[in-house]
């Protein structure tokens, strides 16, 4: 019964729509960022000094490889330029809410695309799948951007959720990576084993003293994503998916010390998991000493910057 219920609230589209728009640019109240007043977490974009967020140059619908309908939104650089960022949201996000990631990138001459995953924004409602679902969108989203643009190359930009699958795609979709000439991706604040993810979430919102049934519980949800959604979470690992002496674009991983939503030290396995795998010293990682899930850039801004336009133009065509 509370394997069903966790289940259920994270599946909750928690961004309820207001006022629906032919755009896909939503009018919608978030009942969590309501009650999360944390300065630090406030208004990124804002913070960022992003004026164009809710002015994109287009937005569109597209497919998803289920057919399930996905939003997404173009923000074209100022100077014409066929180099792309592909931004990609974390859980109970937005589109809109991870373009403080990727506006300074503008910089180096890319355009960006950022998109809801589905259950999230406005996109088609579905399980949220912590990336197993979630890489078909970013699949789809990359397909239509090489079919409507000539694109020279693209960078991946994702955060928590959106950081893990793209982590997970670049391990496991190496013709889709060819074909779009993908270079080099930023993975900020992810984990790295989607069971573990869940274990920390189940013991997070049980009793102590019913520690014994979180496992349970945890073994419950599971079977439970296996059998009614047909997605298997047991394999969504990091050390299950990277194989040796495969070759996978750059990744520059990022986290704060002291995150209390995703563990900073998964950044920094990741990193040495990939380089070891791979015989390479491409891959880097930086902790941050911050504490606030996915605001390493908000609260050290400047290192931040340095660090992820160093790594982009080490890797970029």
């Amino acid at each position: 019964m509370f394997a069903k219920a966790m289940i259920s609230m994270w599946n909750s589209h928690f961004a309820r729509t207001v006022y629906k728009r032919e755009d896909g640019k939503d009018i919608k109240i978030n009942i969590i960022d309501m009650f999360n007043w944390n300065p630090t977490n406030f208004d990124s974009n804002k913070k960022m000094g992003i004026k164009e967020v809710k002015n994109p140059t287009a937005s569109i619908f597209l497919s998803s490889k289920d057919n399930l309908k996905i939003a997404a939104s173009i923000w074209l650089n100022p100077k014409p330029t066929k180099k792309w960022i592909v931004g990609i949201h974390g859980y109970n996000s937005t589109r809109f809410d991870v373009l403080y990631l990727t506006w300074h990138y503008r910089e180096l001459g890319y355009n960006i695309i950022t998109f809801d995953f589905r259950n999230h924004g406005a996109s088609g409602i579905d399980i949220v799948s912590w990336g197993y679902k979630e890489k078909w969108d970013l699949m789809a989203v990359i397909n239509w951007l090489i079919k409507s643009y000539s694109v020279q190359e693209i960078g991946l930009v994702g955060t928590s959720m959106g950081a893990f699958t793209m982590n997970y795609f670049i391990l496991s979709e190496p013709e889709l990576i060819k074909k779009a000439n993908i270079k080099w991706g930023i993975s900020d604040s992810s984990y790295m084993s989607v069971p573990e993810l869940l274990k920390k979430m189940v013991f997070s919102n049980a009793p102590k003293i019913l520690g014994g049934y979180a496992k349970e519980t945890l073994k419950t949800m599971l079977k439970i994503y296996k059998q009614e959604y047909n997605v298997d979470l047991t394999r969504l690992d990091f050390i299950s998916l990277i194989k040796p002496d495969d070759k996978h674009p750059p990744i520059l991983y990022l986290h704060n010390r002291y995150d209390r939503i995703t563990n900073s030290m998964d950044s920094f396995r990741m990193c040495n998991i990939k380089n070891s795998m791979e015989n390479s010293e491409e891959n880097e990682v930086k902790i941050f000493d911050g504490k606030h899930h996915t605001k390493a850039i908000i609260e050290d801004q400047e290192i931040y910057k340095e660090i992820t336009l160093k790594f982009v133009k080490k890797h970029q065509k």
